[in-house]
């Protein structure tokens, strides 16, 4: 397996290279394929190639698709083992294009979005962007994931990059060692991985929010919550240390403010102010946040503070978990991946 994308050595045909790295999606990746397909860009000017693993056939689901679509190029490489990692070294080792898409095989496009990257990176300096992936189904829960996304991505920029549409130069890639990029080693958070990895390098990390998409966000309650473990231990095991122990850190008072407030209050109410305080100024920062969505035109999400609180909460105290079988050098289980919907 190359390490390093190929060179061309014959002028390239096609614009963007969409590299799809797709485990048991045969369900999904129709959907997918039309939606680039019906891309403003155009399919002739798009090579897309789908690095497709699992039991299913999703290789036989994505030439099905890929023949309706007229694609300039198409290609189905099927791995034989390894991680989404895995797909998308052998997938970027043979993209041609000079801009390359990296793009979850749930993920459905808007018309303009391959555009509207293509657009952002082929003048300016060195970046690596990702665009809007909103929810696929409304239910409170996807609401709650979507608000979040505002929260990290739209009221101010996060610096990290989101796994579901990622794009970048070619020559990005070609700078740089596949494999030292898209480890087989991460499992979960390979885009935050990635993201950093770049930013080391000297690549710019940066988000288009006019690059839209829908994508399978959980939309249950037990799917978010396997997700946000499977996140936080993903998190937790990249981040440097001392981060990580602070954030741990952090989280666990927030966590234990009222359970400590409850046991301070037999002896002292000045006490138990003093536990509360922490998610006092949580909640508040919280509420402000909200308020500043509203006035920016992006929606009354007030009434959902409550909602929003209880399920940060949840993920603060899951991130203590796993910062704990961190230090301890627990081996985690694996977790469910994300939610599919019934067939």
């Amino acid at each position: 397996m190359s390490s390093r994308p190929r060179e061309s050595k014959t002028e390239v045909a096609v614009e963007v290279s969409v590299i799809i790295p797709a485990r048991d999606e045969a369900s999904v990746i129709g959907a997918c394929l039309d939606a680039l397909a019906a891309q403003s860009l155009g399919a002739p000017a798009l090579e897309v190639i789908v690095v497709a693993a699992g039991e299913d056939d999703t290789a036989g689901a994505a030439a099905l698709a890929a023949a309706r679509a007229r694609f300039g190029r198409f290609d189905v490489v099927r791995l034989a083992h390894g991680n989404k990692n895995a797909a998308l070294q052998v997938g970027c080792a043979r993209a041609a294009a000079p801009i390359v898409v990296l793009l979850d095989a749930d993920t459905v496009l808007g018309t303009d979005s391959v555009e509207e990257l293509a657009s952002a990176l082929r003048d300016g300096p060195e970046r690596a962007l990702h665009g809007a992936a909103l929810p696929r189904f409304d239910t409170w829960v996807s609401r709650y994931w979507e608000l979040n996304r505002m929260l990290v991505k739209e009221l101010r920029f996060d610096g990290q990059l989101s796994g579901e549409l990622i794009a970048l130069r070619r020559a990005t890639l070609a700078a740089h060692d596949l494999a030292a990029l898209f480890p087989e080693a991460i499992g979960a958070k390979d885009d935050l991985y990635l993201g950093r990895a770049l930013a080391a390098r000297g690549c710019a990390i940066g988000y288009l929010p006019t690059a839209r998409a829908t994508t399978l966000v959980p939309w249950t309650l037990a799917g978010l919550a396997a997700t946000m473990l499977r996140s936080r231990r993903g998190a937790m095991g990249l981040l440097p240390l001392r981060t990580a122990s602070l954030q741990a850190a952090v989280s666990a008072v927030l966590v234990g403010s009222v359970p400590a407030a409850l046991i301070a209050s037999h002896w002292s109410l000045i006490l138990a102010a003093v536990c509360l305080a922490p998610l006092v100024s949580h909640i508040a920062v919280l509420a402000s946040r909200l308020a500043t969505l509203r006035r920016r035109g992006l929606g009354d999400h007030r009434c959902e503070l409550p909602r929003l609180l209880a399920l940060d909460l949840h993920g603060r105290a899951l991130k203590v978990l796993t910062f704990v079988e961190r230090i301890t050098g627990r081996d985690p289980p694996h977790t469910f991946r994300g939610q599919r919907p019934a067939r």
